[in-house]
């Protein structure tokens, strides 16, 4: 049996679903991991079917931060299951990170940690994610003891402005608690079920019991939501990314549902695909590919819209692709230039007007307000 064959096996998915990986895991002396990674849009997404270990053979499966979707489908109809208790957190708005565990060949337990769509952490052109991380390990040394405490993978988020997306946080750098994946079949463990000894938990928002119309709910959480949206610089948003809600089935089994507010939507997904929608999946894809491109989009894309669509949409998905990249481009001749200054002993946080004066040499005078807002955000300074 191949490689691929196996991994499709071990999944149970398609292998057009896989994405081949060969990488070292930086929290285990850069051992060698070997597989597969799956792109398909259900209790799947992301997941790994980890083939070897450091060149060894140690096939098993690794279950990771699912795709969420809305409660409702294409027509606007809502279709959530029967509902014992809803508990509703905050979606936030930065990386998500997964702690887990895998053995080695020798039987041994390993801990790491993996971006969405990469089975390990990294840094890339995009942000230094591995370095990010390492603060906030530092910042919450306990954030090790949760997978095996829990027993169970730990899905958190990475966020702030150091990590800037769609929000524009207050906050420099922070870690929260989303919820647990068990190892052996994927199962969701709300985050009131885990154990996160002082580590942050995303923010709760609402509760409501199987007597409540779930419906009602959602739609006047969304305009709370809504109210508490505002423009920020740099075509960002201050307020709130959207809700998580973790449902309690009479079953006992935890299902996750999506709900964000206008501002954040632009355009209901289900009028179907739009530029923004696909400018901020650029800005997703660049978090795990150091190139942005067609074939690195596609994928993504998949996962909300059909083929034919996206076909039909395609000069303006080029449109959005050249737009990205020449923003990303210029964001990293900033980065680079403020790296020459902060060579020189100069830094925006110290000496606002000389690192500026300095800039404006190397850039047009219309683009300097951007080049501030690259360097500040990137900072934690805004």
């Amino acid at each position: 049996m191949t490689d691929i064959e196996t991994a499709s096996q071990l999944l149970g998915v398609d292998a057009k679903w896989l994405q081949a990986f060969d990488v070292t895991d930086p929290f285990n002396d850069e051992s060698r991991l070997e597989g597969f990674l799956s792109l398909r849009p259900d209790h799947r997404y992301g997941a790994l079917a980890l083939l070897r270990v450091g060149g060894q053979p140690a096939p098993q499966v690794i279950y990771a931060t699912p795709k969420l979707h809305y409660p409702f489908g294409k027509d606007g109809s809502f279709h959530f299951p029967p509902i014992r208790r809803a508990i509703v957190y905050e979606k936030l708005d930065g990386t998500n990170v997964l702690a887990y565990r895998y053995w080695d060949a020798s039987g041994g337990t390993r801990l790491t940690y993996k971006l969405r769509l990469a089975p390990v952490l990294r840094n890339s052109k995009w942000g230094p994610f591995l370095d990010y991380w390492k603060e906030l390990l530092a910042k919450y040394p306990d954030i090790p003891r949760l997978a095996q405490i829990n027993n169970c993978n730990v899905s958190l988020e990475m966020y702030g402005a150091r990590n800037a997306h769609l929000l524009a946080y207050q906050v420099d750098l922070e870690a929260a608690v989303l919820f647990g994946i068990r190892p052996a079949d994927a199962a969701i463990i709300p985050p009131f079920e885990l154990q996160t000894l002082g580590v942050p938990v995303a923010p709760l928002l609402v509760e409501l019991d199987a007597a409540e119309d779930p419906v009602n709910r959602y739609g006047a959480l969304r305009a709370v939501m809504e109210s508490r949206n505002r423009p920020a610089e740099d075509e960002k948003l201050t307020g709130i990314e959207g809700a998580v809600w973790y449902v309690s089935e009479p079953s006992g089994r935890v299902t996750l549902w999506k709900c964000k507010p206008e501002s954040v939507e632009e355009i209901h997904w289900a009028t179907g695909i739009n530029k923004a929608a696909v400018v901020a999946t650029c800005w997703n894809a660049l978090e795990t590919s150091d190139v942005l491109n067609y074939e690195v989009l596609l994928p993504l894309l998949l996962e909300e819209y059909q083929q034919d669509d996206i076909e039909r949409f395609r000069s303006h998905i080029d449109e959005a692709i050249a737009e990205v990249n020449r923003e990303f481009n210029f964001r990293q001749k900033v980065w680079a230039a403020y790296n020459d200054l902060q060579a020189k002993g100069l830094s925006l946080r110290a000496d606002k007007g000389q690192v500026m004066r300095a800039l404006s040499q190397q850039f047009r005078r219309e683009e300097i307000q951007k080049v501030y807002t690259a360097i500040a955000r990137r900072e934690g300074l805004i």
